[in-house]
């Protein structure tokens, strides 16, 4: 489970090593929710603490998805720096 999680492996409230990731969906405009179009959602992934409901981190899908197409192409983060 680690090498999911990254370097955050324990709760920093309660300490407990209980972690576990789940997509969250926000909506960010002023719209009701069955008017809403895509643009208005963002899809967020977030690590959260099963014993205290701590949240310790979010991360937006669009991110992770860098993220994953980076660690396809090892090459492609060091080219987009330059």
């Amino acid at each position: 489970m680690a090498s999911i999680v990254g370097k955050t492996t324990q709760c920093k409230a309660c300490g407990s090593d209980n972690l576990f990731w789940f997509a969250h969906n926000k909506n960010h405009s002023v719209v009701q929710n069955n008017r809403l179009n895509t643009n208005d959602v963002t899809c967020l992934l977030v690590l959260g603490c099963a014993d205290c409901s701590e949240t310790l981190m979010s991360v937006s899908a669009d991110r992770l998805a860098e993220r994953m197409t980076a660690a396809l192409k090892p090459n492609a983060e060091a080219e987009s720096h330059e």
